[in-house]
This record gives structure tokens, C-alpha cells and sequence, in this order.
């Protein structure tokens, strides 16, 4: 199908959607008085019920998505009843007498006063290298809205109106599938084994949505292929902040391994290997560069050699376990050594695994892979703040200060800028913490859209941001700020009904403008900068000893 993106979306868009869906709900509810009639006069009626059970479903992953929430719940809590009479219907179905009257008063209720927290943006292009989404939905109204607000943060989404297209479509390849789980049009026992033979081609991240919020809803997921289940009505500013994560998460930078060989054909061919599995190698040559090496090539795991000359395996490990920094740093040794007691030994004093020479290098390349990828989930699940993803106060000031130390070895221009949402308090005060932590989860998931994977983002305290910006001068910077603070101040919440926006200040500076600052001087020029946009009208960025912002009040 052709791209959908914002540039044919006006503001009201959303509105419509749901103008749309209350116009659809009127014939929903005639069909249910059909069912209703027909259950009357044959309460066990099978095809009944399955009928019943589908528009249940439809509903309660439908209405909420549209701030029929009331509505939503109910068709869920009746739905959930009407499922305990399938597949074998007793002789008198066991559902409310008053469903149907439920469901209205239900709709009622929503009527009179929608309750909603929600976002849409003004118009823009999406950028051609921008993550690309592949939405697998057949209601095509909930398809529209889910676009809408997945576009709204910078992603290129290609609707597919059934789960067999996946392997027709022409589309850009995914580097995610977005799908309802009753996309898939099949009728047979074992539903899974059809969804891993359409998923089986797709090496992306896959996620499965669908109105159940149940254990076996997420087992039937898991099993069929998804890492990621969400339950609808959907959560849009969690799903594009979880999208973005795992999208731009830091696995897709190649995997950073330092080897310790004395033999330097065995480590010349190990480098080799390793790098054909897309890592980045380096060979230390010098045991007493130790920690320059790995400060400057910052590694995710060690490769070594247990014995080595003038100094053991087992020594390096535990001197690089007395460094907070490296203290979680996966070893592992390359040994011929058959003494049970001095490899139990060696494990002791620092290292995870052991790997006999001669090496399997396949086992080499899955061990490598594995200990990285869990020590990036420590990593992240330490230093990473639960709200919007990006890093903690403490691991962004540490991200910071690596950088700067990094360009006092080899010169390298790069920027700190600080960010702060205006007025946030009065957004608090104005429409609860709820909404306030929406707005943040909003600037975290732009933040990861807008800026390189190499780019360090992370919140600093409550509304502001801190970002560290490698090769990359006050200039740019400043651009690719106001970039962001323009698409920000396009985003449009609501809550209760009532529509509002949210702009950003910012400020920023360069260790190329002043060479003589330490890391944390430059981040209070980049603070006093903010302080100035703040102070000048706030919605602008400024750069650290410039005389005018780039923004408007």
C-alpha cells in the first residue's frame, strides 16, 4: 500500500476518527440487538454466541482506542463471560440477562463526558531514512488513528489489512511489525504454526496488540512470534516511547570486544572472525596499557588468554574489578588449562567462562553475542530512567564526562545542551501528574527520533534533558534542537477534552568555543544558556555567549 504519512493529515484529523467510530457504534449496536433477539428465543445457539464473542471483541479493543472507555470495559467484561460458553455451549447460556442495556448505559455514560489523554501533530514530512513500521490491522478506523499518532513521532507506518499480505507487500523492509493479533484469517486448531510461517522471514522486532489482556493472550503471542504484547484500547504515547526503544536501542551498535593473546595468529583470527559477525575488535599489545586501552575503546566484553607474560589472565580480571566502571565487565578466557582448581581459581578472581583451545569459533561468535546483549539489559535496567528511556542524572553526567576526557586524548569538537519544557508546573497543576509524565515520555521519544544513536540523551531531573552530542559543533547543535523544539511545539494533547501544546527552551555549548572548560563547566554553559532562553521568552534555543535565540516567544 501507498505510504501514509502527516502530510495529508490536518490537525482535526484525529477528531474525525472519532466522529467516524461514534457514527460506526450505531450500527454496531443495531447488530447486537440482532444478536440479542436471536440468543432470546435459542440461548445455546453456537453461531450466536461466536457472533457475539466477535463483536465483544471488536468493541473492547475499538472504544477505548476512541475515549469510549466506559464502553470498552464493559464489552470486555462481557466478552470475557461469553468466552467461558465456547467452544461446547451449554443448553442455557450463562451471560447477563441485561447485557445489551449494560452496554448502552455504558456508552451513555461516555457520551456525556469523554475522558481522554491523547496527541496529534501538525502536518510534517517524515524523513525517507526515518525507522519504518509495518501496521497489520483489518479495523480500519483503529488503523487510521494508530498511523496518525505513530507518524506524529517521526515514524514512516505502511498499513496491511490482513496478516497474509506479509508476504505479498512491496513495501520498504520493516524494522518493525505492529499487529493485531486477529489479523490472521484461518480457521484450525494450531493458529501459532500459520503465524511463524508468515513471521518466519522477518528478523525485526514483531508486536502483537490485541483486546485481551490475559496470560493466555500473551502465551498465544509469545508463541506465534511476538517479543512484545499491548493490550488495546492502546496506550499510543507507551507504544511509540517502547517502539523507539527497542528501534534505536543501542544492539544495533556492533558489539565492542577487546582481546588479550599473547598468540597473535590465534588472536589475529579471532579479530577476523568477530568481525565478520559485525563486531568491533581491538588487540591490546601492551598488558600495562590496560586501562588506557579500555578507557578509550570502552569494551563490552574481554577476551584473554589465561596465562600471559609476566602477569595471569586471572590478575587482569581482578584489576579490572577493583574499577567501578569495569567492574561488571564480561571475561572470558581462551585456555588450554585442564587443572579444574586454578580455572575454579581464575573464575574467582574476576571472569564469566571459559573457552578451550582449541576454539570453536562459532561458539565463540554466539558467546560473545550473548554476553553483550545481557549486559546491555543490566546496563540498561541500571542507568536508564523508567519513564522515557533515555539515561539516568547520574550516567548522563558520566557519559559527559567520558566525552570530554575522550577529546582531551584526541581532539574532537562536540556539544552539551540543556533542555527544559516551559511552564511545567502549570501543566501539572493545570491537568494532573499523569498528563505531566505523558508530556515527558513525548520529549523522550522525539529526543531518540531526532537524534544518532551515538548521541548520549538523558534526563537530567523532573522536565529537563541533557544531551551529548559527538562531532557536532554549537551550530549544529542549536539546529537540531530547534528542529526538535519546533516539532514538540507541534504535538497537540488532551486531556478531559481539552487541547493543549507544550514548547521547550534550550541552550547549549561546545568544548571547540571553550577548550579550557572541564565537563562540568561546559554543562553549566549550556544551563546558563537555558537560564537565558527562559529569561528572554522562553520557546528558543540559545547557544552559550551568543546575543540572540533561535526560536520564537
Amino acid at each position: 500500500m501507498a505510504e501514509q504519512s502527516l502530510t495529508s493529515r490536518s490537525l482535526n484529523h484525529i477528531e474525525k476518527l472519532k466522529a467516524a467510530y461514534a457514527e460506526r457504534l450505531e450500527s454496531e449496536f443495531r447488530r447486537l440487538e440482532i444478536l440479542s433477539s436471536r440468543l432470546e428465543k435459542h440461548p445455546s445457539c453456537e453461531d450466536a454466541l461466536n457472533e457475539l464473542h466477535s463483536a465483544l471483541h471488536t468493541l473492547a479493543g475499538a472504544a477505548g482506542t476512541f475515549g469510549f472507555h466506559s464502553l470498552g470495559e464493559k464489552a470486555r467484561e462481557i466478552e470475557t463471560i461469553v468466552a467461558k460458553n465456547l467452544p461446547e455451549p451449554p443448553e442455557e447460556a450463562d451471560i447477563p440477562a441485561k447485557w445489551l442495556s449494560e452496554l448502552r448505559d455504558a456508552h451513555a455514560a461516555d457520551s456525556q463526558g469523554q475522558s481522554e489523554e491523547a496527541v496529534e501533530a501538525s502536518p510534517h514530512t517524515i524523513a525517507a531514512g526515518s525507522p519504518c513500521l509495518w501496521l497489520i490491522e483489518r479495523d480500519h478506523l483503529l488503523a487510521s488513528y494508530a498511523l496518525s499518532q505513530l507518524t506524529s513521532f517521526g515514524f514512516r507506518v505502511y498499513h496491511l489489512d490482513d496478516a497474509a499480505a506479509l508476504k505479498t507487500s512491496n513495501n520498504p523492509k520493516p524494522d518493525l511489525l505492529l499487529i493485531d493479533h486477529h489479523a490472521l484469517q484461518h480457521e484450525g486448531p494450531e493458529p501459532q504454526a500459520v503465524w511463524q510461517a508468515l513471521l518466519d522471514d522477518f528478523q525485526c522486532p514483531i508486536f502483537f496488540t490485541g483486546a485481551e489482556e490475559s496470560f493466555n493472550a500473551r502465551l498465544e503471542a509469545l508463541r506465534a512470534g511476538a517479543q512484545g504484547y499491548f493490550a488495546k484500547p492502546l496506550d499510543m504515547i507507551r507504544l511509540a516511547s517502547h517502539i523507539s526503544q527497542v528501534i534505536r536501542t543501542e544492539d544495533s551498535e556492533p558489539g565492542r570486544v577487546l582481546i588479550i593473546e599473547d598468540d597473535w595468529e590465534l588472536a589475529s583470527h579471532c579479530q577476523s572472525i568477530l568481525e565478520q559477525a559485525g563486531m568491533q575488535v581491538a588487540v591490546l599489545e601492551k598488558t600495562d596499557q590496560l586501562f588506557e586501552t579500555v578507557s578509550e575503546f570502552d569494551p563490552e566484553l574481554v577476551l584473554m588468554d589465561l596465562w600471559l607474560p609476566h602477569v595471569t589472565g586471572a590478575e587482569l580480571a581482578a584489576l579490572l574489578s577493583q574499577t567501578d566502571r569495569w567492574a561488571h565487565l564480561p571475561i572470558i578466557y581462551l585456555s588450554a588449562e585442564s587443572n579444574s582448581e586454578l580455572r575454579n581459581q581464575a573464575l574467582l578472581r574476576g571472569g564469566d567462562a571459559f573457552l578451550e583451545k582449541p576454539v570453536d569459533m562459532g561458539l565463540l561468535v554466539r558467546l560473545c553475542t550473548a554476553r553483550i546483549l545481557r549486559l546491555r539489559e543490566l546496563e540498561r535496567t541500571r542507568n536508564r530512567d523508567g519513564l522515557t528511556g533515555l539515561l539516568k542524572h547520574a550516567s548522563i553526567k558520566e557519559a559527559l564526562q567520558m566525552q570530554w576526557q575522550l577529546a582531551q586524548r584526541r581532539p574532537q569538537t562536540f556539544s552539551v545542551a540543556m533542555l527544559d519544557i516551559d511552564h511545567f508546573k502549570a501543566i501539572n497543576d493545570t491537568y494532573g501528574h499523569s498528563v505531566g509524565d505523558t508530556v515527558i515520555a513525548a520529549v523522550g521519544t522525539l529526543l531518540r527520533q531526532h537524534f544518532r544513536i551515538t548521541d548520549k540523551l538523558g534526563r537530567y531531573g523532573g522536565e529537563e534533558f541533557t544531551l551529548v552530542l559527538p562531532d557536532c559543533d554549537a551550530d549544529q547543535a542549536r539546529k537540531l534542537v530547534n528542529r526538535l523544539r519546533e516539532d514538540f511545539a507541534d504535538i497537540k494533547f488532551t486531556s478531559d477534552g481539552a487541547p493543549f501544546t507544550c514548547t521547550l527552551s534550550a541552550g547549549v555549548a561546545d568544548n571547540h568555543q571553550f577548550p579550557k572548560d572541564t565537563a562540568e563547566a561546559l554543562l553549566e554553559k549550556a544551563d546558563q544558556a537555558l537560564y537565558r532562553a527562559k529569561r528572554d521568552g522562553r520557546n528558543r534555543v540559545v547557544r552559550a555567549s551568543d546575543q540572540q535565540a533561535q526560536g520564537s516567544s
